[in-house]
Formats: C-alpha cells, structure tokens, sequence
C-alpha cells in the first residue's frame, strides 16, 4: 500500500509536524505537492481558490495512483494527527474490508458522518465528509481521476460522498484534524444537504419521543 501526505512546497513546518507523526508510527510516506489554489486557481470556476486547490490536490493524487499502478492507498493531508498504535489500528481496518470497497474515510467524526448500516462494529457503511485521512482503492481512483475540478461546484469531500460508490467510515476515527490550520485554504465542508440530513434525524427523535410522551401521560 503507497501512502502520500499533500503538502505544499512552502510549508516547511506542517511538513515537520506530520513527518513527526509519520515516524512515530513508523510511516513510510511520500508528500506530495499540494496545488496551492492561491496562486494557481483559474477564473470562472465554481468553487473558492482554496477548495479548487484542494480539489485539484486531491485529483492528482488519484492520477498518480492510476498512473502508478497502486492497488490501494493511504492519503493524508499535512494536518492530520494520528491516533496512538495508528498502524496497529488500520491493520484492523484492512483486515475486515469488504471484498468491493472503494473508499474509507479514516479521521470522520460523528458530526461529519452519516452511518447507513454496520459492516463491522467498527466499520459503517454510510457518507462522511473531510479528506485529511482516506484509504482509496485503485478501481475508485481511476473513476474519479478524470473529474475536471474547474467544473465542480462543491467541495470535493461533498463530491466524494455524493458519488456512487462502496463508502465506509470508522465509528472510531483513527486520524484527527488539527483545527483550522489548512495552509490551502478551508473548504465549505457542510453543505445544506448534509446538514439537512443530521437536521431531521433530531426532528424525527423528537417527535417520537414527543409521541411517546404523550402516550404516558394522557394514556
């Protein structure tokens, strides 16, 4: 499995702060250079510069995996930060993958998750948002390695999770995100659609709970 990290070329010390994660974990891992929407964004396109440069970012490493004919890949970005016996804990992970997976978001947290059902007791099938840390199988990069990203209108983790694919989660993330450190830019992360989703599964509790209430009390 190749493992890349993205980072840009000019941010020395977020390359020291995840290279010090890397080797704690013992991580043989290729960074990779990230687009920096700054200075490269053309004009007229959908998305900030910032989400074009992490789109693009991520587009390329798809690309590469394609190109370089990995079966599967681990990609970080430069903020990530690994959860003690990282190594121990992804084995785990990969040891239970289903036999048609695509994708594995690996640092989702429960607010930017949507669990369908349980693959494992660890494993969710589902959507999730944010793209620090993600497994990607070789058959899925090839399909969306062809994405333009001049013509995406939103973020790319939203394209990820709105795309047709075998999408997985950890109920336990094993990678954290440090908090609005992104050098590219920070991205539209929660789009209406998400946020309705989580929006009506309070509503819906609520009124059961309402109903049940009811129940007790007038009979």
């Amino acid at each position: 499995m190749h493992i890349y990290c993205i980072n840009l070329e000019r941010s020395t010390k977020r390359r020291e702060s995840a290279l010090q994660e890397f080797e704690r974990e013992g991580l043989d891992v290729e960074f990779f250079r990230a687009t920096d929407g700054k200075v490269e964004a053309p004009e007229n396109i959908f998305l900030t510069d910032a989400e074009w440069g992490c789109a693009m970012s991520h587009v390329r490493i798809w690309r590469d995996i394609v190109e370089k004919g990995y079966d599967t890949a681990l990609v970080f970005e430069d903020d990530v930060i690994l959860n003690a016996n990282f190594v121990s804990k992804l084995e785990k992970v990969l040891d239970n993958l289903p036999p048609d997976w695509d994708f594995v978001n690996l640092g989702a947290e429960s607010i930017s998750r949507v669990d369908y059902k349980n693959y494992t007791d660890n494993l969710k099938v589902g959507q999730s948002l944010t793209t620090h840390a993600y497994l990607i199988h070789s058959s899925h990069a090839r399909n969306i390695s062809v994405i333009n990203p001049n013509h995406l209108k939103d973020p790319i983790d939203t394209f990820l999770y709105r795309y047709p694919s075998y999408n997985l989660h950890l109920s336990k993330p094993i990678a954290l995100q440090r908090n609005n450190d992104s050098i590219i830019g920070i991205a539209r992360t929660y789009d209406i659609y998400f946020i309705l989703k989580k929006i009506w599964v309070v509503i819906i509790l609520i009124l059961v709970l309402a109903y049940i209430y009811r129940k007790r009390i007038f009979g």
